[in-house]
């Protein structure tokens, strides 16, 4: 399967950014939409809706949406339970927006998170996720190992209070390969997943776990990540949970030559936490992204 991992061009990554702006936009769009009483499936609906129209035929994931204490991942919490649920959307709700489209096999992951309302938790629990944009580039120049790097965030996280429920997610990643798939006529998709893709990270990482490859797509505490980063782009994802709730921020790290940038200066969390650092609100704004 030629799945591309690194050595993009400046026009593949001019199209990857394009893409992560446009999925981005369609999160935060949304977001700006949600009213008192909407369910988590509905609005998992309406973003499949939104991705389709603009070309999306398969996910690396489904869009995810979470709602309150379940932004958190509270308890022991299996794949299952990502799917949307019928609960309905509370005023002062935490709530995350996830999606991992495919836009011309070009994987990108987004996630936003915001409050439908007021919560001094969340908001300093937002703030403190921003230092970890700082961190994770600081660290990767340094030559630190992937291992190192999320050990280092979830002590640090732990050491704020909080718990770092990216632990939680499939793979217990906090970060994982954005690549650039094969266009495939009639490509098999399984429940809506991009069957090449799930197979790919699948098959390598599987191989890098029994050591017969030393470049699994997953980056996390676990043995196959104890090496220096890396190239290719990374979908960094620190996720942060409490009692009260949760939030996290995803987006594309460029990693070329052991040197590591954000692939965008403005996505929308650093807007948010440039608001929060100035005490306004940092509700979503409809139109504040572009492709």
């Amino acid at each position: 399967m030629l799945v591309k991992t690194k050595n993009f061009s400046d026009a593949m990554l001019r199209r990857f950014q394009g893409y992560q702006r446009l999925s981005f936009e369609i999160l935060e769009e949304t977001a700006s939409n949600l009213t008192e009483g909407v369910t988590e499936r509905q609005v998992a609906r309406e973003l499949v809706k939104r991705y389709r129209e603009q070309g999306v035929e398969s996910f690396f994931h489904l869009p995810v949406v979470l709602f309150g204490k379940r932004t958190a991942l509270p308890g022991e919490w299996s794949i299952g339970k990502f799917f949307p649920r019928d609960n309905g959307l509370r005023r002062d709700d935490g709530v995350i927006l996830d999606a991992a489209p495919l836009f011309q096999g070009y994987l990108v992951d987004t996630s936003y998170s915001f409050c439908f309302g007021s919560s001094a938790a969340h908001r300093s629990m937002m703030q403190h996720l921003s230092t970890y944009r700082e961190h994770v580039c600081e660290a990767v120049n340094r030559g630190d190992s992937f291992r190192q790097i999320a050990l280092d965030v979830n002590a640090s996280l732990s050491r704020a209070g909080y718990e770092p429920v990216h632990g939680k997610h499939p793979g217990a990643v906090l970060g994982h390969r954005a690549v650039k798939t094969p266009r495939v006529p009639g490509a098999m998709r399984l429940q809506g997943f991009d069957a090449i893709s799930l197979s790919w990270f699948r098959l390598t990482d599987g191989l890098a776990s029994m050591r017969l490859a030393n470049r699994s797509p997953l980056w996390n505490t676990s043995k196959s990540s104890d090496h220096k980063p890396h190239d290719g782009l990374w979908l960094v994802e620190p996720h942060a949970g409490a009692e009260e709730g949760g939030a996290k921020w995803e987006e594309i790290l460029v990693i070329e030559r052991g040197q590591a940038r954000w692939l965008d200066d403005t996505p929308p969390h650093v807007r948010q936490w440039q608001q929060i650092k100035s005490r306004q609100a940092y509700q979503p704004q409809s139109g504040a992204q572009s492709a």
